[in-house]
């Protein structure tokens, strides 16, 4: 039940079809043991009224046979060697009497009810046999816990079974559900694992598997297309961008101001191609970090100095504060870039007259603004390459600055966050915490 619980039970359609079933089963039940009791009662019933008749026909015998003298005898013997009738012989009542019972139906038999004769003796007198109500007592009392138990465990049982598979279910469900979570985080080589059952659930996991990794391959070729293409095409669009710049240094009126606008976007394409290439190599770990302890306050503060003249043209106040002090163990330039990178963005998307914060406390950096903010939509992509949450356009860039900075967090073993700061957003550069990560100033 701890792996399962009673929320994800409750949401469970399984266990609410089991619930359905074996609601349905269980009334079927309980009216078929009521109907197997109602007829063994009847059958019960019928028995002893049956052996009621053979017991008053002996007496009758006796009685035409004329030895009526001898049938109290007879009554006392059968009281000591059966408790299964009762005897008694009394007055007959007058016809004009008030008493009813036991009621006159003839001259000679009495019949109170069915469990009940009467038979004519001489003076006046009646003998009455009826079935003992202690007898019938003891049979209910019998029956009906037999009876109630016979319901109650198997639906019990039944109950018991339903959930133990619903929670079978859940479980392998909840693994397939984790692995498939952890792949659309963007985790790599997940395998979800298969059982030797090889029942359908194995079938259903096999599958995945298979196209986790045509997933994982066809990202992968694309990943390799890519930087292939930005690798080859940088070339010819540096040669392209040198001519031009040699063109430029001579007369070229009237196209100056087209071979410009030439020369500008192919600076634009040839740095979105080094863009691309250099997030590739970091993730790859071609390129070669030289580590050193690193100051995340001086860092900041280089990249609040450096930016401090593009937000003071929008009006903004751009502003630096340690909480704390956080050396890290890493490449200067790279740590440089990812901060300078995340604190561009909340410059540009901020209005003016905003504010921007730079923080470094003991978790790493965060950059607060006031600005647009991201959905939540966003957030989850606006790591990917190319991916711009700007779908307007109307901020020049080319969607690799945040993966850049994904990237470079990763080769220093932490992680980039977002969240909400109404209004605005909160960008986390999370380091790892360990042991020596802070370092005396001295």
């Amino acid at each position: 039940m701890s792996y399962a619980g009673s929320d994800r039970l409750s949401r469970s359609s399984t266990f609410k079809v089991l619930l359905y079933f074996i609601s349905c089963v269980a009334i079927i039940f309980i009216l078929f043991i009521n109907q197997v009791f109602v007829n063994s009662e009847m059958f019960y019933h019928k028995q002893l009224a049956q052996e009621l008749s053979n017991e008053m026909a002996l007496f009758e015998r006796m009685v035409q046979k004329g030895h009526i003298n001898e049938i109290p005898d007879l009554v006392k013997e059968h009281q000591q060697i059966q408790n299964v009738f009762e005897y008694r012989i009394t007055k007959r009542p007058e016809a004009n009497t008030a008493i009813t019972y036991p009621a006159a139906l003839s001259d000679t038999e009495l019949r109170v009810n069915r469990f009940q004769r009467t038979l004519n003796l001489r003076n006046n007198n009646i003998l009455i046999i009826g079935i003992n109500p202690e007898l019938m007592r003891s049979y209910r009392d019998n029956m009906v816990p037999m009876l109630v138990s016979g319901i109650v465990v198997p639906v019990i049982l039944m109950l018991a079974g339903a959930l133990l598979f619903a929670i079978s279910i859940l479980k392998k469900l909840e693994r397939v559900n984790h692995g498939m979570n952890r792949v659309s985080l963007g985790e790599k080589g997940v395998k979800l694992p298969v059982s030797k059952n090889d029942d359908e659930f194995d079938v259903l996991t096999i599958h995945l598997n298979f196209l986790i990794e045509q997933v994982e391959k066809k990202e992968e070729s694309l990943k390799e297309l890519s930087v292939g293409m930005a690798h080859d095409l940088r070339t010819p669009i540096a040669r392209m961008k040198l001519r031009l710049e040699s063109l430029l240094e001579k007369d070229t009126a009237p196209f100056t101001k087209d071979l410009e606008a030439c020369h500008d976007d192919l600076e634009v394409l040839l740095s979105m191609f080094n863009g691309m290439l250099e997030i590739s190599h970091i993730n790859t770990g071609k390129h070669k970090i030289d580590k050193q302890w690193v100051s995340l306050s001086q860092v900041c503060q280089d990249v609040v100095d450096f930016l401090l003249p593009i937000s003071d043209e929008k009006k903004q106040v751009l502003s630096f504060r340690e909480d704390e002090p956080y050396h890290v163990k890493g490449e200067p330039s790279l740590l440089f870039r990812a901060i300078y990178n995340v604190v561009e963005n909340a410059i540009k998307y901020t209005p003016d007259e905003g504010s921007i914060d730079v923080v470094v406390d003991h978790f790493g950096v965060v950059v607060i603004d006031n600005g647009l903010g991201v959905s939540d939509e966003d957030k989850g992509r606006i790591k990917e390459p190319m991916y711009r949450a700007d779908k307007s356009r109307t901020h020049q860039g080319f969607g690799l600055g945040l993966s850049l900075v994904e990237a470079v967090m990763k080769r220093h073993g932490g992680d980039l966050a977002f969240s909400d700061n109404n209004p605005g957003l909160r960008a986390r550069l999370y380091f790892p915490l360990k042991h020596d990560h802070r370092m005396n100033d001295n």
